[in-house]
């Protein structure tokens, strides 16, 4: 066998080893409920990266890394896809103004108040401390889902965070890249912010019409196909998939937005273009690639954590840390209800907002943003940095928040939903 015959055979392998064990540890976790299945995954990767190195059958997982390609090609198009196309596009509507409030003005305000803390407590320039903001500003609420689904909280609760964090991936990865153009122009005025700000909103926006017209297009086509689960699944994800590239290569706009724009309009009104027989399928479908993209993404963050580089960088991690609970209490707290004082609005009360706050975790899209920078002087110590912060939110917020959603009696139903169950119980009987 040739060497790429033999690297093609360990990939191969390596994936079919991960997949045996996230499927293990999937029966395992649903059985014992102890731990959300992401974290769960988080601590088995670290266990496997000590395996491929010192137990015997597990080398051939030594040489997997998380690759921002990787993740930026093939995980996140299927996770944001997933999550846009079962989100509900009604309640959405309905809550569009505070999520696109805390995605927007308020991923920028956290941004440079982590930026802001960064540059006076350690020891980097303001422009690597507002890039670490951005990175670290974009929430992942998959662990918290999870846990929401368990305790059947109100679907409210539910779209605020799914939603605010569909939409700051793309903010976060824009505003990211913006500031590693200036650093690697390396001059800063106002007429380089200018530019920054209308290249992000050119970006954001052309990035949600590229999906738009593709859905659209994508749609019309699907009303064509009758009862054809082969062709009307593959149209499905060659939607999700062109929408990414498409847009990024191609219109050089926001790949996030486009999937999440495509996602929203397939979920909505490309519904009533699907078979209904295939329907269900297909949502079954887009569940499964995002159950598999979710446990390969956390297995392989597990995997690359090294718990000696973090502990060396525990000062950082711990300014970071402080920096982002701070960031994210003056958001939820100060930022939030103002907006539900606008007309039209539904104010967000206090227990939903002490969950928005601890429930905002970190993950995939700040270790791809981390991981694709460019070589410079700082970019070791932020990939710690960024790993740490990731490690902190997963494990001790990813914990914690089903102790605050029980105590806060958000997982109760109200007495109507209650009473209607009750009767819906009695008809059935």
């Amino acid at each position: 066998m040739g060497n790429e015959e033999v690297l093609l055979a360990e990939l191969v392998t390596g994936i079919m080893l991960l997949m045996l064990v996230a499927a293990t540890a999937s029966t395992i976790n649903k059985r014992m409920q102890k731990l959300p299945l992401t974290i769960a995954l988080v601590f088995i990767g670290i266990f496997l990266s000590f395996a491929a190195e010192n137990v015997p059958g597990f080398h051939s997982l030594a040489e997997f890394e998380l690759s921002p390609d990787l993740v930026l090609f093939v995980f996140i198009p299927t996770l944001i896809f997933e999550s846009a196309f079962n989100l509900n596009a009604r309640q959405l509507g309905r809550n569009i103004l505070p999520i696109l409030t805390l995605a927007v003005p308020g991923l920028l305000l956290s941004t440079a108040i982590i930026g802001l803390t960064l540059s006076l407590f350690a020891p980097f320039e303001l422009m690597v401390a507002l890039l670490l903001g951005a990175i670290l500003s974009a929430t992942d609420p998959v662990a918290v889902i999870s846990i929401f689904k368990q305790l059947g909280v109100p679907e409210r609760l539910t779209i605020l965070v799914e939603g605010e964090s569909l939409l700051n991936d793309a903010t976060s990865l824009v505003l990211a890249t913006i500031l590693i153009g200036i650093l690697t122009a390396g001059t800063f005025s106002g007429v380089v912010v200018l530019d920054g700000l209308v290249n992000f909103v050119v970006v954001f926006l052309g990035g949600a019409a590229v999906g738009w017209l593709l859905a659209v297009a994508a749609g019309l086509l699907l009303g064509n196909v009758e009862s054809d689960p082969a062709i009307e699944i593959t149209i499905s994800t060659i939607l999700a998939y062109f929408s990414f590239i498409i847009a990024e290569h191609v219109f050089h706009v926001s790949g996030i937005m486009a999937v999440v724009a495509a996602g929203l309009l397939m979920g909505s009104w490309g519904k009533s273009k699907i078979s209904p027989s295939i329907e269900e399928f297909m949502e079954h479908f887009w569940e499964y690639l995002a159950y598999l993209a979710n446990a390969l993404i956390f297995l392989m963050v597990g995997m690359q954590i090294d718990l000696v580089a973090l502990w060396q960088n525990i000062d950082l991690i711990g300014i970071v840390v402080v920096g982002m609970l701070i960031s994210r209490a003056v958001v939820v707290f100060g930022i939030v209800p103002l907006v539900g004082k606008f007309p039209g609005v539904e104010a967000i009360g206090l227990p939903y907002r002490c969950v928005m706050y601890w429930g905002g975790l970190r993950g995939a899209i700040a270790l791809a943003i981390v991981l694709a920078l460019p070589p410079f002087e700082y970019k070791d110590t932020l990939i710690n940095v960024v790993m740490g912060a990731v490690l902190f939110t997963l494990v001790v917020q990813g914990l914690t928040i089903e102790v605050l959603v029980k105590w806060l009696r958000l997982n109760e139903m109200s007495l109507p939903d209650n009473l209607a169950r009750i009767e819906g119980d009695r008809e059935a009987r």
